[in-house]
């Protein structure tokens, strides 16, 4: 019988010819190399039994060397993609993986060796050439934090070259496509890397307020947290305050919806800054952390949110101010808010009545306020507010504010020189088709035109410490410190 140049015959007694061990053994793999006598093979194989055993032996071979990789693997995914437990979101039972008396892999792996040792030195030698290739997949030689993402329930941490470094479960609803719109175009305010101590490895910092998670238990909206390059908990700071306004005690219950990191003083000290909202939205508070271990440093205290921010040397002192904006439903319009990130402290300007108990007068560099427009008749809400904050290529800040109408998105842009001047005014478009739609409605009677626009820009006020004037000033208080 003929098998081909790959097929040997060997004798045993008499002259009853077999196939031998390795021809029957690419016969089991289904080689090519026995591809023009694999018939002959199938042939003999059914009529000689010395063969065939010797067949099923190399068969069972095959087939008990795939179950145990398969096994394997199963248990190499789990150890490598189970999601780390480091934040429990909500108490759960316990979800160990039940193994079956089956699957004793280390007895069978012994007992597979033993029986084929030739054959297994050659798969140790095929799987160690697998892992040089697979470990730098599955373990990046770069594990610094690069940035981090919000995504299908777990917070996913990267290096620079976009390779997973590890993950956190968090909870259903923490998702990057749920971010609210004051932080959609600056996702880094609610989860960012920075390197907090300055030894050349980012940590990782994270705030939940935003997320819709208020039902995990314990909360997380009220935390932030911050993890060490490796993913282990370096620190957290948990939002806890009771405090009385006008005669009445609000509850301890806030969200931390927004997180601000920065060496802003340009000291080498980076400092973080949370935006804080007691729920629903009144009263809310700025407070300024130590980056390195999360202690507390100062706060300031707001009533109304003002969740847009950005930063910028507007004197040339080398440090950046910190801009932010929103509303003042105390007084009931839109404002903007100037603090230098070392004086984040005391209470913003609002009606005596509604200062809080033993928190200080505001240590802000301006506050200003913005007037309403000839539309405030069809406003449908107590205020307008600040809806953007952008610093402009030419320098300018411009500030956005909304007039709160039913059918229209009407907005102002205001803009203001490193003097918070307001060097000009003007309308958007939906503004303008709102105006002249009530126009024509009988409901105003003034037209748009320059001296409009001119109106409002001098109608910007500022908080001198004592009262609202309408030129450019700093607070009394802040004043003093330049001088000094």
């Amino acid at each position: 019988m003929n098998l081909g140049s790959n097929q040997r015959m060997k004798k045993e007694s008499g002259d009853t010819a077999h196939l031998d061990e390795r021809t029957i053994e690419l016969f089991v793999i289904g080689s090519e190399l026995l591809k023009d006598g694999r018939a002959a093979a199938g042939e003999h194989l059914s009529r000689c039994a010395g063969c065939a055993a010797l067949h099923r032996e190399i068969s069972d071979y095959y087939a008990e060397v795939a179950g145990l990789a398969e096994e394997q693997a199963k248990k190499t995914t789990l150890a490598l993609y189970a999601p780390d437990r480091g934040i429990r979101p909500w108490a759960q039972g316990d979800h160990r993986l039940a193994v079956s008396e089956k699957s004793q892999l280390p007895s069978r792996f012994v007992q597979s060796v033993r029986r084929y040792p030739i054959r297994w030195a050659s798969a140790f030698v095929a799987v160690a050439a697998a892992l040089v290739f697979l470990l730098p997949q599955f373990f990046p030689h770069d594990r610094n934090p690069s940035y981090a993402r919000a995504k299908d329930e777990y917070l996913l941490v990267y290096n620079e070259q976009g390779e997973e470094l590890w993950r956190k479960h968090i909870g259903k609803g923490y998702d990057q496509g749920a971010l609210p719109a004051w932080i959609s175009a600056h996702p880094e305010e609610a989860l960012t890397a920075f390197d907090v101590d300055g030894d050349g490895k980012n940590e990782v910092l994270a705030v939940f307020g935003w997320t819709s998670l208020r039902m995990v238990n314990p909360p997380l909206d009220n935390r932030i947290l911050c993890f060490n390059a490796d993913g282990t908990e370096r620190w957290r700071y948990e939002v806890h305050r009771n405090i009385s306004i006008g005669g009445v005690r609000y509850a301890d219950d806030y969200r931390i919806q927004l997180m601000l990191l920065g060496d802003y003083n340009r000291d080498g000290n980076p400092e973080v800054v949370l935006g804080v909202t007691q729920n629903p939205w009144f009263p809310s508070a700025m407070i300024r952390l130590n980056a390195i271990d999360g202690s507390f440093v100062s706060e300031y205290w707001h009533p109304g949110s003002i969740p847009y921010f950005v930063h910028k040397d507007i004197n040339g002192d080398g440090v950046e101010e910190l801009f932010f904006a929103g509303q003042n439903n105390r007084l009931g319009r839109a404002c903007l808010v100037v603090l230098d990130p070392r004086k984040i402290e005391g209470y913003a300007p609002a009606p005596k009545k509604y200062i809080p108990q033993g928190v200080p007068e505001g240590k802000e560099e301006y506050y200003l306020i913005f007037p309403p427009t000839d539309l405030e008749r069809e406003w449908v809400d107590i205020t307008n507010q600040v809806m953007r904050l952008t610093i402009k290529a030419d320098g300018l800040l411009e500030v956005v504010v909304m007039e709160p109408l039913d059918r229209f998105r009407a907005e102002i842009y205001y803009y203001f020189d490193s003097s918070m001047k307001c060097v000009s005014v003007r309308g958007s478009d939906h503004f303008t088709a709102a105006h002249r739609q009530l126009e024509k409605e009988g409901k105003l009677k003034g037209r748009l035109n320059d001296a409009f626009y001119d109106r409002l820009r001098r109608g910007v006020s500022y908080w001198d410490g004592n009262r609202f004037v309408n030129q450019p000033t700093m607070t009394n208080w802040y004043r003093e410190v330049t001088r000094k």
